[in-house]
């Protein structure tokens, strides 16, 4: 249960670094 919790706020906290970066290059 933990680890799925910890494994999900990895994935959004990567996407929305991604995200940001994408944002990034785009503007």
């Amino acid at each position: 249960m933990l680890l799925m919790t910890l494994l999900i706020a990895m994935i959004i906290m990567a996407l929305s670094i991604i995200v940001m970066l994408v944002a990034n290059i785009l503007s």
